[in-house]
């Protein structure tokens, strides 16, 4: 894959709200520093590959604004949405940490800006400040926790509530209040992405969309999504 990074004004580290809220909170000042230095950003365009399964891991990204779509290939040959990034997310460091190549491929979801740190600055900086590496290891074990819910609640809950789980986490990113009380959606992904994320086939989905819609609960057009009765929602998830 061939990279094109350039330096981008607003894109200062040491200005930067998202770095308090992530692992690069505990460099020191000479280190943010040499961060913003260091740093390349660029924008990417909606379905713009940020970076590819089997590529070597060259390095570390740090969403600033935008979402990206992590995604892997299964056994049959199919895409499979892993996960949603958001701003302030970092992405790669796993295969950088283990010195493997990318496992999985990242593109951006919509208009995106997203900064690309070496390397060798990111390795000068753990060396520098051993409570980087630290926080990353930090990271890996919380993404192990989170593989190990999904497992769980593949195991133990419905179609219908994992997809109503999903549904209310895109609600809490993507949702905006209406005058009636009711939350509308725009959805960053497809249904068939939905699917995968749940580990449903699309017609299964559908299926399940149309008894939310007969329900009463929520209306589904296109990529917009009104949720009459958040309240609702948030009951079912209770109960399962």
């Amino acid at each position: 894959m061939v990279e094109r990074r350039q330096a981008m004004p607003g894109a200062n580290c040491i200005e930067c709200p998202m770095r308090q809220h992530n692992e690069w909170r505990v460099l020191a000042g000479a280190e943010v520093r040499l961060l913003a230095q260091a740093r390349k950003c660029r924008r990417y365009r909606a379905g713009e590959a940020v970076f590819t399964a089997g590529e070597p891991s060259h390095g570390i990204y740090c969403i600033v604004d935008g979402a990206t779509a992590m995604r892997q290939i299964d056994a049959e040959g199919n895409t499979v949405l892993i996960q949603i990034s958001y701003p302030g997310d970092t992405l790669g460091y796993r295969g950088l940490l283990m010195g493997e190549r990318r496992r999985f491929s990242a593109e951006a979801l919509g208009p995106s800006r997203i900064c690309f740190i070496d390397q060798q600055v990111v390795k000068t900086l753990m060396e520098r400040n051993p409570a980087l590496a630290l926080q990353f290891l930090r990271r890996i074990n919380m993404d192990l926790d989170d593989a190990h819910n999904k497992l769980v609640q593949n195991a133990t809950l419905s179609n219908r509530s994992k997809f109503v789980h999903l549904l209310l986490n895109l609600m809490d990113r993507h949702g905006r209040p209406a005058p009636d009380g009711s939350q509308v959606i725009n959805l960053p992904i497809s249904r068939r992405d939905m699917a995968s994320m749940i580990g449903a086939r699309h017609e299964t989905l559908s299926r399940i969309i149309g008894r939310l819609e007969e329900d009463g609960v929520a209306r589904f057009s296109g990529r917009t999504v009104c949720v009459n009765r958040p309240h609702s929602l948030m009951e079912e998830i209770r109960l399962s």
